[in-house]
Protein backbone atom coordinates (compact mmCIF):
# COMPACT_ATOMS: atom_id res chain seq x y z
CA UNK A 1 0.00 0.00 0.00
CA UNK A 2 1.35 3.51 -0.68
CA UNK A 3 0.34 6.16 1.53
CA UNK A 4 -0.56 9.50 0.58
CA UNK A 5 0.49 11.20 3.87
CA UNK A 6 3.73 10.92 6.13
CA UNK A 7 2.77 12.86 9.64
CA UNK A 8 5.88 14.07 11.35
CA UNK A 9 6.13 14.49 14.80
CA UNK A 10 8.08 17.22 16.22
CA UNK A 11 8.90 17.72 19.82
CA UNK A 12 7.80 21.10 21.13
CA UNK A 13 8.03 22.11 24.51
CA UNK A 14 9.05 18.26 25.81
CA UNK A 15 9.59 14.88 25.54
CA UNK A 16 7.38 12.78 28.21
CA UNK A 17 4.28 12.85 25.65
CA UNK A 18 5.45 11.38 22.85
CA UNK A 19 3.93 8.09 23.06
CA UNK A 20 0.77 9.61 24.10
CA UNK A 21 0.38 11.34 21.40
CA UNK A 22 1.80 8.72 18.43
CA UNK A 23 -0.87 6.36 20.23
CA UNK A 24 -3.96 9.14 19.39
CA UNK A 25 -2.35 9.11 15.92
CA UNK A 26 -3.11 5.37 15.67
CA UNK A 27 -6.39 5.07 17.30
CA UNK A 28 -7.41 8.01 15.75
CA UNK A 29 -6.32 8.07 12.15
CA UNK A 30 -8.49 6.25 9.74
CA UNK A 31 -6.72 6.28 6.23
CA UNK A 32 -3.79 5.13 5.22
CA UNK A 33 -0.18 7.08 6.72
CA UNK A 34 3.38 6.89 7.27
CA UNK A 35 5.39 7.83 10.79
CA UNK A 36 8.47 9.65 10.89
CA UNK A 37 8.93 11.07 14.61
CA UNK A 38 11.57 13.75 14.44
CA UNK A 39 14.26 12.52 17.45
CA UNK A 40 15.69 15.63 19.43
CA UNK A 41 17.15 13.14 22.07
CA UNK A 42 14.61 10.88 23.20
CA UNK A 43 15.52 8.12 26.09
CA UNK A 44 15.86 4.35 24.48
CA UNK A 45 12.40 4.20 27.12
CA UNK A 46 10.67 6.69 25.41
CA UNK A 47 11.43 5.41 21.62
CA UNK A 48 11.08 1.58 22.45
CA UNK A 49 7.55 3.04 24.33
CA UNK A 50 7.02 4.69 20.73
CA UNK A 51 7.64 1.87 18.28
CA UNK A 52 5.36 -0.58 20.77
CA UNK A 53 2.66 1.87 19.84
CA UNK A 54 3.29 1.91 16.53
CA UNK A 55 3.88 -1.18 15.66
CA UNK A 56 1.35 -1.61 13.46
CA UNK A 57 2.01 1.27 10.94
CA UNK A 58 5.15 2.32 8.98
CA UNK A 59 7.48 3.92 10.79
CA UNK A 60 10.44 5.98 10.68
CA UNK A 61 12.53 7.54 13.94
CA UNK A 62 14.89 10.35 12.48
CA UNK A 63 17.67 11.34 14.69
CA UNK A 64 18.26 14.98 14.56
CA UNK A 65 20.45 15.61 17.31
CA UNK A 66 19.33 18.25 19.90
CA UNK A 67 17.48 20.60 17.61
CA UNK A 68 15.06 23.37 17.41
CA UNK A 69 11.71 22.36 15.39
CA UNK A 70 12.53 24.03 12.07
CA UNK A 71 16.03 22.89 12.08
CA UNK A 72 15.17 19.37 12.42
CA UNK A 73 11.87 19.69 9.78
CA UNK A 74 13.69 21.33 7.29
CA UNK A 75 16.73 18.10 7.32
CA UNK A 76 13.75 16.12 7.14
CA UNK A 77 11.29 17.54 4.46
CA UNK A 78 13.99 16.10 1.73
CA UNK A 79 13.47 12.64 2.37
CA UNK A 80 9.54 12.19 2.54
CA UNK A 81 8.07 10.68 -0.49
CA UNK A 82 4.33 10.86 0.30
CA UNK A 83 2.20 14.07 -1.72
CA UNK A 84 1.39 14.91 1.59
CA UNK A 85 2.50 15.99 4.57
CA UNK A 86 1.19 16.38 8.46
CA UNK A 87 2.98 17.69 11.31
CA UNK A 88 1.92 17.10 14.43
CA UNK A 89 3.33 18.19 18.20
CA UNK A 90 4.42 15.75 20.24
CA UNK A 91 2.51 17.14 23.27
CA UNK A 92 -0.96 17.52 20.72
CA UNK A 93 -3.51 14.87 20.78
CA UNK A 94 -5.36 14.36 17.30
CA UNK A 95 -8.99 13.47 17.83
CA UNK A 96 -11.28 11.31 15.62
CA UNK A 97 -11.29 11.58 12.06
CA UNK A 98 -9.13 14.19 11.80
CA UNK A 99 -6.59 13.18 8.98
CA UNK A 100 -9.62 11.80 6.52
CA UNK A 101 -11.20 15.63 7.14
CA UNK A 102 -8.19 17.49 6.43
CA UNK A 103 -7.58 15.36 3.20
CA UNK A 104 -11.28 15.89 2.03
CA UNK A 105 -10.70 19.59 2.31
CA UNK A 106 -7.64 19.15 0.55
CA UNK A 107 -9.35 16.73 -2.42
CA UNK A 108 -11.63 20.05 -2.51
CA UNK A 109 -8.72 22.10 -3.36
CA UNK A 110 -6.83 23.49 -0.30
CA UNK A 111 -3.27 23.07 -0.47
CA UNK A 112 -2.35 24.07 3.05
CA UNK A 113 -5.52 23.40 5.96
CA UNK A 114 -5.13 24.86 9.65
CA UNK A 115 -7.53 21.74 12.04
CA UNK A 116 -8.95 23.62 14.89
CA UNK A 117 -6.59 23.00 17.78
CA UNK A 118 -8.21 22.78 21.35
CA UNK A 119 -5.96 22.98 24.53
CA UNK A 120 -6.58 21.94 27.69
CA UNK A 121 -6.12 24.09 30.64
CA UNK A 122 -2.68 24.18 31.86
CA UNK A 123 -0.73 28.16 32.04
CA UNK A 124 -4.00 30.41 32.65
CA UNK A 125 -6.02 29.02 34.91
CA UNK A 126 -9.82 29.22 33.30
CA UNK A 127 -12.79 29.94 36.11
CA UNK A 128 -15.23 28.38 33.65
CA UNK A 129 -13.68 24.97 34.09
CA UNK A 130 -14.05 24.48 30.56
CA UNK A 131 -12.78 20.78 29.79
CA UNK A 132 -10.65 21.87 26.91
CA UNK A 133 -11.20 25.37 24.94
CA UNK A 134 -10.13 27.20 21.53
CA UNK A 135 -6.82 27.53 21.37
CA UNK A 136 -6.50 28.64 17.46
CA UNK A 137 -9.20 27.99 14.54
CA UNK A 138 -9.16 31.95 12.89
CA UNK A 139 -5.80 34.03 12.42
CA UNK A 140 -4.97 37.72 11.22
CA UNK A 141 -1.72 39.31 10.89
CA UNK A 142 -2.69 43.08 11.79
CA UNK A 143 -0.65 46.25 11.97
CA UNK A 144 -0.68 49.29 14.04
CA UNK A 145 1.49 52.41 15.24
CA UNK A 146 2.32 53.53 18.09
CA UNK A 147 4.32 56.63 18.51
CA UNK A 148 4.96 56.73 14.96
CA UNK A 149 6.35 53.15 14.94
CA UNK A 150 4.83 50.83 12.53
CA UNK A 151 4.17 47.16 14.88
CA UNK A 152 2.41 43.75 13.50
CA UNK A 153 1.29 41.47 16.13
CA UNK A 154 -1.11 38.04 15.29
CA UNK A 155 -4.82 37.86 16.68
CA UNK A 156 -6.63 34.87 16.83
CA UNK A 157 -10.31 35.63 16.70
CA UNK A 158 -12.30 32.91 19.06
CA UNK A 159 -8.94 32.38 21.07
CA UNK A 160 -10.31 30.39 24.48
CA UNK A 161 -13.93 30.72 23.14
CA UNK A 162 -15.93 27.24 24.45
CA UNK A 163 -16.28 24.55 21.66
CA UNK A 164 -20.11 25.26 20.31
CA UNK A 165 -19.21 29.26 20.16
CA UNK A 166 -16.88 28.53 17.18
CA UNK A 167 -18.34 28.97 13.46
CA UNK A 168 -18.44 25.82 12.05
CA UNK A 169 -17.81 26.92 7.92
CA UNK A 170 -14.88 26.33 6.07
CA UNK A 171 -12.64 29.94 6.31
CA UNK A 172 -9.40 31.21 5.47
CA UNK A 173 -6.38 32.32 7.70
CA UNK A 174 -3.37 34.19 7.22
CA UNK A 175 -1.29 31.42 9.23
CA UNK A 176 -1.39 28.08 10.91
CA UNK A 177 0.45 27.56 14.72
CA UNK A 178 2.93 24.19 14.54
CA UNK A 179 0.57 22.24 16.69
CA UNK A 180 -0.96 20.60 13.44
CA UNK A 181 -1.25 21.89 10.26
CA UNK A 182 -1.50 19.36 6.99
CA UNK A 183 -0.32 20.96 3.13
CA UNK A 184 1.07 19.22 0.10
CA UNK A 185 4.26 18.11 0.60
CA UNK A 186 5.29 20.16 -2.93
CA UNK A 187 4.02 23.29 -1.42
CA UNK A 188 6.38 22.72 1.67
CA UNK A 189 9.11 22.37 -0.70
CA UNK A 190 8.70 25.92 -1.70
CA UNK A 191 9.32 27.49 1.51
CA UNK A 192 12.19 28.82 3.56
CA UNK A 193 13.05 27.50 7.12
CA UNK A 194 14.63 30.08 9.17
CA UNK A 195 15.93 29.16 12.41
CA UNK A 196 13.20 30.48 14.44
CA UNK A 197 11.56 29.32 17.69
CA UNK A 198 8.84 31.77 17.79
CA UNK A 199 6.88 33.73 14.92
CA UNK A 200 8.12 31.00 12.66
CA UNK A 201 4.76 29.59 11.31
CA UNK A 202 3.64 33.32 11.21
CA UNK A 203 6.72 33.66 8.91
CA UNK A 204 5.60 30.68 6.91
CA UNK A 205 2.11 32.42 6.53
CA UNK A 206 3.22 35.46 5.13
CA UNK A 207 5.65 33.23 2.48
CA UNK A 208 2.43 31.41 1.33
CA UNK A 209 0.54 34.21 1.07
CA UNK A 210 3.08 35.44 -1.40
CA UNK A 211 3.12 32.16 -3.62
CA UNK A 212 -0.73 32.99 -4.30
CA UNK A 213 -1.39 29.93 -1.93
CA UNK A 214 -4.45 30.10 0.74
CA UNK A 215 -4.43 28.63 3.82
CA UNK A 216 -7.17 27.01 5.21
CA UNK A 217 -9.42 26.33 8.19
CA UNK A 218 -11.04 23.12 8.71
CA UNK A 219 -13.70 23.80 11.32
CA UNK A 220 -14.73 19.93 12.08
CA UNK A 221 -11.02 18.71 11.82
CA UNK A 222 -9.88 18.62 15.75
CA UNK A 223 -6.80 18.46 17.73
CA UNK A 224 -5.71 18.67 21.52
CA UNK A 225 -2.98 20.96 22.41
CA UNK A 226 -1.75 19.41 26.27
CA UNK A 227 -1.15 23.13 27.14
CA UNK A 228 1.34 21.97 29.75
CA UNK A 229 -0.98 20.20 31.95
CA UNK A 230 1.20 17.32 32.95
CA UNK A 231 3.97 17.30 35.44
CA UNK A 232 7.39 17.42 33.70
CA UNK A 233 10.30 14.90 33.97
CA UNK A 234 14.11 16.67 34.53
CA UNK A 235 14.74 15.67 30.59
CA UNK A 236 11.88 17.44 29.84
CA UNK A 237 13.11 20.41 31.54
CA UNK A 238 16.44 20.20 29.73
CA UNK A 239 14.38 20.40 26.32
CA UNK A 240 12.36 23.10 27.79
CA UNK A 241 15.26 25.56 29.13
CA UNK A 242 17.08 24.99 25.61
CA UNK A 243 13.50 25.11 23.51
CA UNK A 244 12.83 28.89 25.20
CA UNK A 245 16.02 30.52 25.64
CA UNK A 246 15.96 34.47 25.61
CA UNK A 247 18.70 34.14 22.98
CA UNK A 248 16.65 31.95 20.28
CA UNK A 249 13.78 34.46 20.97
CA UNK A 250 15.96 37.30 20.36
CA UNK A 251 17.28 35.94 17.10
CA UNK A 252 13.87 35.15 15.93
CA UNK A 253 12.33 38.42 15.98
CA UNK A 254 15.69 39.68 14.50
CA UNK A 255 15.30 37.54 11.73
CA UNK A 256 11.64 38.03 11.12
CA UNK A 257 12.15 41.72 11.27
CA UNK A 258 15.24 41.01 8.64
CA UNK A 259 13.30 39.17 6.15
CA UNK A 260 9.88 40.62 6.73
CA UNK A 261 10.62 44.43 7.81
CA UNK A 262 8.09 44.50 10.32
CA UNK A 263 9.10 44.42 14.37
CA UNK A 264 6.37 42.65 16.98
CA UNK A 265 4.59 44.67 19.06
CA UNK A 266 4.95 41.77 22.07
CA UNK A 267 8.52 40.90 21.91
CA UNK A 268 8.85 41.45 24.98
CA UNK A 269 5.71 39.63 26.22
CA UNK A 270 6.86 37.08 24.48
CA UNK A 271 9.95 36.71 26.38
CA UNK A 272 7.98 37.27 29.61
CA UNK A 273 5.82 34.74 28.84
CA UNK A 274 8.25 32.12 27.96
CA UNK A 275 10.08 32.93 31.27
CA UNK A 276 6.70 32.34 33.11
CA UNK A 277 6.31 28.28 31.15
CA UNK A 278 9.94 28.40 32.45
CA UNK A 279 8.47 28.88 35.85
CA UNK A 280 5.36 26.96 35.74
CA UNK A 281 7.19 23.90 34.29
CA UNK A 282 9.76 24.32 37.30
CA UNK A 283 6.83 24.52 40.02
CA UNK A 284 4.79 21.44 38.24
CA UNK A 285 8.45 19.20 38.35
CA UNK A 286 8.54 20.09 41.96
CA UNK A 287 4.78 18.92 42.61
CA UNK A 288 3.18 22.05 42.95
CA UNK A 289 -0.53 22.04 41.58
CA UNK A 290 -1.17 23.96 39.07
CA UNK A 291 -3.17 26.91 40.07
CA UNK A 292 -0.07 27.48 42.66
CA UNK A 293 2.07 27.00 39.77
CA UNK A 294 0.53 29.61 37.64
CA UNK A 295 0.24 31.93 40.67
CA UNK A 296 4.15 31.76 41.25
CA UNK A 297 5.00 32.43 37.63
CA UNK A 298 2.85 35.79 37.66
CA UNK A 299 4.37 37.11 40.78
CA UNK A 300 7.90 36.11 39.64
CA UNK A 301 7.86 37.89 36.11
CA UNK A 302 6.46 40.85 37.72
CA UNK A 303 9.82 40.65 40.44
CA UNK A 304 12.41 39.47 38.09
CA UNK A 305 11.56 40.54 34.13
CA UNK A 306 11.57 43.79 32.45
CA UNK A 307 8.37 45.36 32.36
CA UNK A 308 6.06 46.17 28.87
CA UNK A 309 6.86 49.91 27.76
CA UNK A 310 4.28 51.51 28.52
CA UNK A 311 2.64 52.63 25.16
CA UNK A 312 2.59 48.72 24.42
CA UNK A 313 0.58 47.52 27.49
CA UNK A 314 -2.93 47.83 25.60
CA UNK A 315 -4.61 45.89 23.71
CA UNK A 316 -3.84 47.15 20.00
CA UNK A 317 -6.69 45.57 18.24
CA UNK A 318 -9.55 49.04 17.80
CA UNK A 319 -6.31 50.90 16.31
CA UNK A 320 -4.84 48.41 14.12
CA UNK A 321 -5.64 47.08 10.41
CA UNK A 322 -5.13 43.50 8.53
CA UNK A 323 -1.59 43.25 7.28
CA UNK A 324 -2.94 40.55 4.78
CA UNK A 325 -5.65 40.75 2.00
CA UNK A 326 -7.40 37.47 2.36
CA UNK A 327 -6.40 35.24 -1.05
CA UNK A 328 -10.06 34.08 -1.71
CA UNK A 329 -13.70 34.83 -0.10
CA UNK A 330 -13.36 33.87 3.57
CA UNK A 331 -17.50 32.49 3.58
CA UNK A 332 -16.79 29.97 0.20
CA UNK A 333 -15.30 26.48 0.54
CA UNK A 334 -12.23 25.33 -1.21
Amino acid sequence: MIEPVTIVVVPRDRFSSVAACVEAIVRNTDVPFRLAVLDFGYSRADLDQIRRVAAKVPLEIVATGRVIPMVGFEAYLPQITTPYVAWVDNDTYVMAGWLRLLMARAQAGARVVLPVTFEREGLDIDPRGLTMRNHVSHTELRKVTVDGRLYVFDYKPFRRAAPEELPQDPHVVDFFELHAFFAETEVLRQLDYPPMVVREHIDMGLQLHRLGIPIWGEPKAHVLFDNIHERPTWQDLVFFFFRWQDKFIDLSHQLFEKRWGFKFYNEQFMKNWAFRRRVFSVCRFLRLPAQPSDFGSRVLVRLLRPRIPVALRHDPFKQSERVLTPLVPTSSGA
